[in-house]
């Protein structure tokens, strides 16, 4: 039977159920947001429900803490009647999983930009050295937009946790990393190993280690902590060959071999055509004959036998998706250990390689690029030195103190031709060299590169300041004049949202908007007459806000109509800011509603100046000072 009412939460509809719980679609009518109302079975069986809810609350705890674009926000947690519940973003979309299994194939740049979402998630929890531990196609949920978002930390590693100890098991087999098999201690490096195991499926179209036939999921351990995947390229040529670089680091064996910040993988994955346009020079010898054990690499590349040309990867085992937890290891069967290298296979140090050759090839550029410069610098002095001789001539001979008209041309040039250069011809020679198309294309693409990262450097900061804001309530330093209600001379700040909005340009996503929202509660019960039309106005504004008010008309014309009305409000009134980028223009927009100043107010500045005016916006929504209000122009 499906509850009414969860705490202050009202149950619209079910949305889904397990045997652990069911989630229900919500609303929260304290501030009139749809949520999703996610709860544990209350007669779960008893040798289960300790950990079941331990598991549920570490959720809680876990994903609480972080407020970031790409992982879900969970906004409460709470107890009814037995009935353990936590309320969280609803997210509107389908899984990765459901996009793998439903779609064909997703092209190569929405790949790239999805697992570079997810890698953004990540990144953030490694601010905070969580680990979630069970990054799956499952748990990844993609807007009808293609706005990822990182969901179920319930298994996730908190620092001083002791719910979870070295030698438990805990994840998704198939995308679980040597140390998650090995029952060894795990940090953020091993969520980007599954993140790694995520985008080779994404291409592929199965996970690199899994294959049918398999009976128990000792082999795929196996494989997971001993042998070296299969290049992504053999699957499919056209595949990008950039891929395998990140997927070589991403599924190092070691940690230390792979990325060390899930941004660093990101930031690859939105730069594959730089990676790709980069010639690796792999010259080294081939390994001894003896030598066909694959074996684990950190930040190297290994020679292995190159595969059978019948040999064929198998389609995976769905019962491998499920999430496991298995005894320590060394209870019931050990662990396998991780292959040795055998004598004679060669290292080849790919970083090391790429380095020389970047920098080889960086260094011929720049040289010549500067031949070319010079090259142009000394046509254009030759051609002044002549020009400006001519000119003299032309004056001499006109002012009567030069030469006969049969005089011989002053350069090499004219005396070839026979006859001097028409104006026309002059000012041809003095137009400045264009641009070609592909030179304008490319600068054109830096710049909106430059404001996008831009973009999305303000949105971490927004963010922070978001999450903090809803942790703290801050009372604001300042009064806040509200549109309709006039100044409100003290009020508390909470309920801060930060996300971003994308545009595409030319096939490429960019940052176009960061958004902030945010409620502030007035102190005591708003109470403010308003007059004429104002009165449709007002009680419009408030509606379609959602905004709880009452309204009482103390006044009316002779034909009935309501000329005074007295309107108490106690409840938080919504405020935003919104930060546009317009990629055309080349600058930023800055708008702010309702904050500390009645309406919408704005100003547009420059994209170099947003790192720095970004500190001042959140100082001045927080009413510690009004610096920013000489940006916006008010007094």
């Amino acid at each position: 039977m499906t509850p009414t009412k969860l705490g202050r939460y009202r149950i619209v509809g079910e949305l889904g159920h397990g045997a652990m719980g069911t989630v229900y679609r919500a609303v929260d009518p304290l501030i009139e947001r749809e949520v999703a109302i996610k709860t544990l079975h209350p007669d779960l069986p008893p040798e289960v429900i300790a950990d079941v809810r331990e598991r549920f609350l570490r959720e809680a705890r876990s994903a609480g803490r972080l407020n970031h674009p790409n992982i879900v926000t969970i906004f409460d947690v709470g107890e009814e009647e037995g009935v353990a519940y936590m309320a969280m973003e609803l997210l509107e979309g389908q899984s990765l999983q459901q996009m793998l299994r439903e779609t064909e194939r997703l092209s190569f740049q929405a790949v790239a930009d999805l697992v570079a979402q997810i890698a953004d998630g990540l990144d953030r929890a490694q601010q905070l050295g969580i680990v979630h531990r069970d990054v799956k196609p499952a748990n990844v949920v993609v807007s009808s937009t293609g706005h990822a978002k990182l969901t179920d930390f319930g298994v996730a590693y908190v620092p001083s946790s002791t719910m979870t100890q070295t030698g438990t098991m805990i994840g998704s087999p198939r995308y679980m990393s040597p140390e998650q098999v090995l029952g060894l201690p795990v940090d953020p490096r091993s969520d980007i190993f599954s993140l790694g195991v995520v985008l080779y499926e994404m291409l592929a179209g199965q996970a690199p280690f899994v294959r049918t036939g398999d009976t128990t999921i000792f082999p795929l351990m196996n494989r997971i902590a001993a042998e070296q995947h299969r290049p992504v390229v053999e699957h499919d040529p056209a595949i990008p060959k950039a891929f395998d670089l990140v997927l070589n680091r991403a599924l190092a064996k070691k940690p230390e071999g792979r990325y060390q910040r899930a941004s660093e993988m990101a930031s690859d994955l939105r730069n594959l055509h730089s990676l790709e346009s980069m010639e690796l020079k792999r010259a080294a010898p081939k390994p001894p004959e003896k030598s066909t054990a694959p074996i684990d690499d950190d930040a190297t590349r290994v020679f292995t036998p190159a595969p059978k040309k019948d040999e064929k990867d198998q389609k995976e085992d769905p019962a491998f998706e499920k999430t496991v937890v298995l005894p320590p290891a060394g209870q019931t069967a050990p662990p396998p250990q991780a292959a040795q290298p055998k004598p004679g296979v060669v290292l080849l140090d790919l970083d090391a390689a790429f380095s020389r050759d970047f920098e080889a090839e960086e260094k011929a550029r720049l040289q010549a690029e500067e031949a070319a410069r010079r090259k142009k610098m000394d046509e254009l002095n030759r051609w002044g030195d002549s020009e400006a001789s001519r000119r003299e001539a032309f004056e001499r001979k006109w002012e009567g103190r030069g030469e006969s008209d049969t005089e011989q041309p002053e350069t090499k040039s004219e005396a070839g031709s026979g006859a001097r250069p028409s104006a026309l011809d002059l000012l041809k020679k003095q137009k400045p060299a264009q641009p070609s198309a592909a030179e304008i294309a490319v600068k054109i693409a830096a710049g909106h590169a430059q404001l996008d990262r831009t973009m999305r450097d303000a949105l971490k900061y927004i963010a922070e300041i978001a999450r903090e804001l809803s942790a703290v309530n801050p009372v604001s330093g300042r009064p806040y004049r509200y549109i309709y209600l006039g100044s409100l001379p003290e009020v508390t700040l909470s309920s801060g949202f930060a996300d971003l909005g994308r545009i595409k340009i030319d096939g490429t996503d960019y940052a176009n908007l960061v958004f902030f929202r945010f409620r502030i509660m007035p102190a005591t019960p708003v109470k403010v007459t308003v007059l004429g039309e104002d009165i449709v106005r007002c009680s419009d504004f408030l509606n379609l806000r959602n905004v709880p008010h009452e309204r009482k008309d103390e006044a009316k014309s002779d034909f009935g109509k309501v000329t005074r009305a007295l309107f108490t409000v106690n409840a938080p009134l919504p405020c935003e800011v919104n930060i546009r980028a317009d990629y055309e223009k080349r600058s930023i927009e800055i708008e702010l509603v309702n904050v500390r100043h009645s309406g919408s107010v704005r100003c547009r500045i420059d994209p170099s100046l947003l790192e720095a005016v970004v500190d001042d916006l959140a100082r001045y929504v927080l009413g510690i000072d009004d610096d920013f209000g000489r940006v916006l122009k008010l007094r």
